[in-house]
């Protein structure tokens, strides 16, 4: 119970208090201080408690080698200093928190319980959020837009882990509450949020949870579903900022500023090919790289609308290839009770893996990183099932030979 209080301490430190508008101490440094901490604890534990390497831990180690390595391209290129990007990386360090639960060994059920405990509070903050817009206490973003409300806060990724987590539920149990949660948490995710890319991770989401279930005449509800979902979207209201936006943008598709923002990311910002590989650097406040980044800001260029090329910025090929890893890993992995949901989540970052930031959002990153940790011991669970039915097989094997041999054999061999 220690280590678990301590853990969601930290992710509340990481989430900055669910981006709570009245704080009053600098939580940046709370985050840095908390990030540094965890990554001591982190090269500090083995020492007393060393384990055994197992299947994703290599993927998670090679992503934070990214992101020293990066720090050193932001040292060369851009003279930003090794302490200024280790101070600056705070809200990255949360990867060092997967290693806490390897090197405690902290049970899946345990995890389970502190990603229920954060989801329910995120759907409390968003009804906090509704009933004080237009001055929510938690957000870091709120205005009206697309017909709608838009209210944005730190913590966002365990609504969607904890609403898939509960539809896999339903699907396994038929229980209505467990379907009524994972509706209250699509609403909150859209209709307070107004984000197309929500709409379709949890669209997405759904059909691949539907599609994996062991629901009867499944393909015919899905096939319904979507002619329903369809006839919705282009008759009712709700969607009409939507439908407009999108319009939009596909009218002016080539001066979409998204399609400047990956020319500007792939060409101008970056300072040369060792950084093309190794990245940048993430921009720390009154460096030359923050500077840098300001000035493709002014122009309308974001990391936050360019996914995985993001991370390519910051981390270079090393970092785009450690996330392409681990949906590897998720999608990979046998499907079970324990994994569709876990593959849903997945494919929800997936869907933001070109024109969104969920993969590197503050907001998302603690929910990820005990996505991975939970992914990690299904995948042990399975492997472990595979050895123990093979060994089952081979006595199951040597038993039928010992039984086809003859039988003054067998009485020889039973007096030995």
């Amino acid at each position: 119970m220690i280590i678990d209080a301590i853990v969601v301490i930290f992710i509340v430190l990481f989430l900055e208090f669910f981006s709570y508008t009245k704080i009053v101490v600098k939580s940046a440094t709370m985050v840095s201080a908390a990030g540094i901490l965890l990554a001591a604890i982190t090269f500090i534990a083995p020492f007393f408690r060393p384990g055994e390497r197992k299947p994703l831990d290599s993927f998670v180690s090679f992503f934070i080698f990214s992101m020293i390595i990066s720090s050193f391209m932001a040292l060369v290129y851009w003279d930003q200093s090794l302490m200024t990007s280790f101070t600056g990386y705070k809200f990255f360090y949360i990867y060092f928190l997967y290693f806490i639960f390897v090197i405690f060994e902290v049970s899946p059920a345990r995890v389970e319980r502190i990603i229920m405990l954060f989801f329910f509070t995120t759907l409390v903050i968003f009804f906090i959020g509704y009933v004080t817009f237009p001055d929510p206490l938690f957000s870091y973003r709120s205005e009206e837009r697309r017909n709608g409300i838009t209210i944005f806060f730190y913590g966002h990724g365990f609504t969607f882990l904890g609403a898939f987590y509960f539809l896999g539920k339903f699907f396994e149990g038929k229980k209505i509450i467990h379907f009524v949660f994972f509706v209250l948490a699509a609403y909150c995710l859209f209709l307070l949020t107004q984000s197309r890319m929500n709409l379709l991770a949890l669209a997405g989401g759904f059909f691949l949870m539907l599609l994996f279930s062991d629901l009867k005449k499944k393909y015919l509800f899905a096939v319904l579903i979507i002619i329903a979902g369809a006839i919705f979207y282009t008759t009712a209201g709700v969607f009409d900022g939507i439908k407009e936006a999108s319009r939009d943008q596909t009218q002016f598709y080539k001066e979409d500023i998204r399609v400047l923002a990956y020319n500007y990311f792939l060409t101008d910002f970056q300072g040369g090919v060792p950084t093309m590989i190794f990245g940048n650097g993430f921009p720390v406040a009154g460096s030359k790289l923050e500077f840098e980044s300001i000035r493709g800001n002014l122009m309308g260029f974001w990391t936050a609308d360019v996914g995985l090329l993001g991370i390519y910025s910051y981390f270079g090929l090393l970092g785009v290839i450690a996330w392409l890893l681990f949906f590897y890993a998720a999608f990979k992995v046998k499907n079970t009770p324990n994994t569709i949901y876990l593959k849903a989540y997945f494919f929800a970052l997936l869907t933001s893996a070109f024109f969104g930031y969920s993969i590197f959002d503050p907001g998302y990153m603690p929910a990820t990183i005990m996505a991975l940790y939970m992914l990690r011991c299904e995948i042990i669970n399975q492997q472990e099932n595979n050895l123990k039915s093979d060994d089952e097989d081979q006595l199951s094997a040597n038993y039928t030979d010992l039984e086809d041999q003859e039988p003054e054999q067998n009485i020889r061999y039973a007096s030995e």
